[in-house]
C-alpha cells in the first residue's frame, strides 16, 4: 500500500502553520520543489516566463535564493514584509492594459501548475489541495483548479473563482469547455470577505470530486471522466481590475 506523499509544505502537519519568515523569499517558506510558477512577464519571446521548481527552490537556500521578482520593488511574486506571506499579483485585462499572456487565454495569472506529479489518476485514493489565503484585491480571481491531464482535453476540470467575496467552484460540462461550446455549473462554496483569511480544501480521490472552504468540504456535481488531473493555485485574475492574494498555507497530498 503507498502511502500518501506530502508535496507542499513541511512545515505544515495538519494544517498547523509554523510562523513564516518576513525575511526569507517564498521558497524558505514554502516547500515549492514540486511546483512551476507561470507569469505575466515576457520570456523573452512574447511568451509567459514559467519559473522552474528548482530556481523557486533556490537550491539548498530557498530563503536567500528562491525566485522572486528582481529588484527591491517587487511587483508579480515575492514575501509580504509583514507576516511573510507568499504575496501572488495578476493584473486585471483590457485592450488598454496589456501584458503577456498564454495565446489560448484571454487573462494574465501568477500561478503555480504541479510538476512532480505532472498528473495522477483522479481514481486514486488521495488527491488533495489544501490552501490558506487572504483576498487582498481583485472582483473576480481563480484562486485554485483541477486541470485536465492524459486526454486530448488542454482544459480545466474545474476553477475555483473567489468573486467578489462569494467562492465558487465552476465544474466543466464538457471536456473542451468553451472551445466546444461548454460552460461551467456554477456551484457556491461560502461566502468571505476580502482582507479576511480563509482556507479551501479540493479533493477528487475515487472519481469524486470534492470542495470546500473553512473545513466543510461537500460532494460536487460532475459532467464527464478525465483520464488524468493535477492542480494548480494562485492568482489567474479573471477580471478587468488588478488581482491581489496572499498566501498562508499550500499543502497537497498524493496517494
Amino acid at each position: 500500500m503507498q502511502l500518501p506523499v506530502l508535496v507542499a509544505l513541511p512545515f505544515f502537519l495538519g494544517h498547523v502553520a509554523a510562523a513564516l519568515n518576513p525575511s526569507c523569499r517564498p521558497g524558505g517558506n514554502f516547500d515549492l520543489s514540486k511546483w512551476a510558477l507561470e507569469t505575466p512577464i515576457d520570456n523573452g519571446n512574447g511568451q509567459p516566463l514559467v519559473i522552474s521548481a528548482a530556481s523557486l527552490s533556490g537550491g539548498n537556500d530557498g530563503c536567500k535564493n528562491g525566485w522572486q521578482d528582481k529588484g527591491s520593488d517587487h511587483q508579480w511574486f515575492f514575501t509580504e514584509s509583514t507576516d511573510g506571506s507568499m504575496v501572488m499579483k495578476a493584473p486585471g485585462y483590457s485592450m488598454d492594459h496589456p501584458c503577456i499572456k498564454w495565446s489560448g487565454s484571454s487573462h494574465y495569472r501568477t500561478e503555480f501548475r504541479e510538476t512532480s506529479p505532472t498528473s495522477w489518476s483522479p481514481s486514486a485514493a488521495t488527491n488533495r489541495l489544501h490552501v490558506k489565503l487572504v483576498g487582498i484585491r481583485g472582483s473576480n480571481v481563480c484562486i485554485g483548479q483541477v486541470f485536465q491531464a492524459g486526454g486530448s482535453a488542454n482544459k480545466p476540470f474545474a476553477e475555483l473563482y473567489y468573486q467578489d467575496g462569494t467562492v465558487v467552484m465552476g465544474v466543466a460540462t464538457c471536456p473542451g469547455g468553451a472551445n466546444d461550446g461548454c460552460g461551467q455549473d456554477m456551484q457556491k462554496l461560502g461566502t468571505v470577505a476580502l482582507g479576511t483569511a480563509f482556507t479551501y480544501d479540493i479533493r477528487f480521490e475515487g472519481n469524486v470530486l470534492k470542495a470546500g472552504v473553512n473545513g466543510q468540504v461537500n460532494t460536487l456535481r460532475t459532467h464527464f471522466t478525465t483520464p488524468g488531473a493535477m492542480f494548480k493555485v494562485g492568482n489567474y485574475n479573471q477580471g478587468t481590475d488588478d488581482a491581489s492574494i496572499h498566501i498562508l498555507e499550500l499543502t497537497t497530498q498524493h496517494g
